[in-house]
């Protein structure tokens, strides 16, 4: 199955080369969330943008998802926590919750598919699940683990927290949704929801063995593929994380053939540090010589990273 993911849009248009790909190139596309608050394109593009991009879903629901971020949560939830995110645009909330609310019928948490990898399916979410955090929706609903599923989940959202006049609200349901840590401003502990826990704290105590999740600005020219092993019950959980910086990488994944080249996140760490050291060491050349060329970046770029990366590389430093 190939799947094209398309990670946290915040307001930009980079999504719309989606639209030119042939209906073959993928079996689903997924859209990981956080579709407002940008720091480049301002009101009204941002909800003219979010029109477009349901628009699109609606050509097809069956093969494309649209996923539910913290920064679409914060319009929705009436808790201080639910809006604490970074570009939280006060003066539009009626207008975002509008757009939202309008199209709840096609916003999901999340997706899950059968793939032939570590547990047998892939679940995409914003950010992820962890045990911690299932645990508590389980006490929520007073339901069994094997009661649980990612449909489940889909079915209360809907039911429940998308409508802010509901009867049927569920304080709780809404609260665990927010903002839930403790001790991390930035989400990196297990106690946080699908749309809040970062990578570190998530490889440590993942429901799922196998999941895709935006949120965090890990990638550079590609996707990051994660795998750490979990002592506590004595497996790897994986992690494939496809947001960056600029928003500019996203791409079509096939399930039946998964990257094979996972890193702790130690690994990364290093990887992170060392590929940005590269690109300033070009970019240091290139001043000494004062020749910015794109030709001459492109051909640097391209002998340390390859052809792929060379591309996005100079998208992401140089343009």
């Amino acid at each position: 199955m190939k799947i094209l993911i398309i990670p946290d849009v915040h307001g930009s248009h980079e999504w719309e080369a989606a639209k030119k790909l042939p209906v073959t190139a993928y079996d689903y596309a997924v859209f990981l969330g956080d579709y407002f608050d940008s720091w480049e394109n301002e009101w009204p593009d941002q909800g003219e943008n979010f029109k477009a991009i349901c628009d699109f879903i609606r050509e097809d629901t069956a093969h494309r998802k649209l996923l539910l971020g913290n920064h679409d949560w914060s319009y929705l939830s009436r808790t201080p926590r639910g809006a604490c995110v970074s570009g939280h645009q006060s003066g539009h909330i009626e207008d975002i919750r509008k757009l939202l609310t309008d199209n709840r019928d096609i916003l999901d948490i999340a997706f899950e598919c059968e793939a032939n990898c570590p547990g047998g399916k892939i679940v995409f979410s914003h950010a992820g699940f962890s045990r911690t955090w299932v645990k508590s929706i389980l006490d929520v609903f007073g339901i069994l683990e094997n009661h649980w599923s990612v449909s489940f989940l889909n079915e209360q959202w809907h039911m429940i927290s998308l409508n802010p006049y509901s009867v049927s609200f569920n304080a709780r349901f809404e609260e665990i949704l927010d903002w839930y840590g403790f001790f991390s401003g930035s989400g990196n502990e297990i106690t946080q929801g699908p749309l809040w826990i970062r990578p570190e704290a998530l490889l440590k105590d993942a429901f799922y063995e196998t999941q895709i999740v935006g949120h965090t600005e890990l990638c550079l020219g590609d996707y990051v593929f994660l795998s750490e092993k979990d002592i506590n019950i004595n497996r790897k959980n994986n992690l494939i994380v496809a947001d960056s910086n600029n928003h500019l990488i996203f791409d079509v994944i096939d399930t039946e053939n998964l990257p094979d080249n996972a890193m702790s996140f130690l690994e990364f760490s290093k990887f992170y540090k060392r590929t940005h050291k590269q690109i300033n060491d070009i970019k240091s050349q290139e001043f000494a010589r004062m020749d910015y060329s794109k030709e001459t970046v492109m051909s640097k770029l391209t002998e340390v990273f390859g052809e792929k990366l060379a591309d996005r590389y100079y998208r992401m430093f140089f343009e």
